[in-house]
Parts: C-alpha cells; sequence; structure tokens
C-alpha cells in the first residue's frame, strides 16, 4: 500500500478509545467483536454453500459469498507475504477444515461451476 504515518500503536491507541473506523458500515468497527461476528456468518454461509455443492470455489455471481471468498484468499497470500493482514491462524485452520483451497487452477474452477463445465466442453 501507500506509506502512512498510521502505525500499529496509534491504531491500538485510537481501538482503544473507540474509534471507528468506517462509517458506512453502522457498528461495525475495527476493534469490535461484530467483525468476527460477520466472519463467522460468512463461514457458515461457506459451508452451506459447501454442503449443497460439494466445494468450496463460490463463482463471482454469489456476491457478497464470492467476494468474501475472494478476500480470505487476499487476506491470506499478504499474511504470507508477512504483510498487514486480518487472516488469523485460527481462520486459516477453520478454512482448511472444511476443505478451503487457497489458490485455484482452472479445472478447479471449471469443475465448481456447472456454467463454465458446460461452455467448456461444448468447445472442446
Amino acid at each position: 500500500g501507500k506509506p502512512s504515518s498510521m502505525t500499529d500503536d496509534r491504531i491500538h491507541q485510537l481501538d482503544s478509545i473507540g474509534f471507528q473506523w468506517s462509517l458506512n458500515s453502522g457498528d461495525v468497527t475495527r476493534g469490535d467483536k461484530s467483525l468476527q461476528k460477520i466472519w463467522d456468518a460468512r463461514f457458515h454461509e461457506l459451508e452451506a454453500y459447501k454442503a449443497k455443492h460439494g466445494h468450496c470455489n463460490v463463482p463471482a455471481a454469489s456476491a457478497k459469498l464470492g467476494r468474501w471468498v475472494r478476500t480470505q484468499r487476499h487476506n491470506y497470500r499478504l499474511s504470507k507475504e508477512g504483510k498487514h493482514s486480518r487472516m488469523t491462524n485460527e481462520r486459516v485452520q477453520r478454512l482448511e477444515s472444511i476443505g478451503f483451497q487457497w489458490s485455484l487452477n482452472l479445472s478447479d474452477v471449471i469443475r465448481g461451476d456447472k456454467s463454465l463445465k458446460k461452455i467448456w466442453d461444448a468447445r472442446f
């Protein structure tokens, strides 16, 4: 990202006085446990998706859940690069426990999206 004078210490100090990091998200603040509640809710949606489809490769057409899945992969990459990320070891373990894949190849995407499989089969 861009250079910033915002240090972890400053973030902690602002969190400690209840600074609201997001104005358009209602009561969701950076230090608030409601962020974890949101993560948990999306995780449960992913569990339900897997139960129905047999995999965790959510297509982009599933707007909120698809965006959340992409965000998890992005945060995981950031954490592996040693950059600031909201991905925790607990989240990694929970996602991996349901068969979440951190990177996908084309065959995974095709297998996970029936419409793509139909296109693939029609062309090849």
